[in-house]
């Protein structure tokens, strides 16, 4: 998978709030609402402290182009939740670095609560 299949195919979630989650994302497939999972995978990882108190921000349609160019792909795992796929990625940018020990944190957490497919 590359950068630019992940980005074309996916909503992509972002904690805008904490510089130790920078340039990791939620995935999950186009169209499938938010609400579904996301909120509720974000609600336990900041009860773990994995996540800022700021509101979730999506990379906008527009902006996916510049994500593609900017971003070098690093990671991705999807796991299995309620019979829908949610996944995360690691990636790495030049203002917004990821943290590789919170990028463990938060597959240990995923982990925990779900099942890799």
């Amino acid at each position: 998978m590359t950068s630019a299949d992940i980005i074309d195919n996916h909503e992509l979630s972002f904690d805008p709030g904490d510089p130790l989650n920078g340039s990791l994302y939620l995935c999950r497939d186009r169209g499938q609402p938010r609400a579904t999972h996301c909120d509720a995978i974000v609600e336990k990882m900041r009860a773990n402290k994995l996540w800022s108190e700021e509101d979730l921000k999506e990379v906008p349609d527009e902006h996916r182009d510049a994500y593609k160019q900017q971003l070098k792909f690093i990671e991705r795992v999807s796991y299995q939740v309620d019979g829908s796929t949610i996944g995360i990625a690691r990636f790495d940018h030049e203002k917004f670095p990821s943290d590789s020990t919170r990028w463990e944190q938060w597959k240990a957490h995923l982990d925990s609560e779900f099942s890799r497919l």
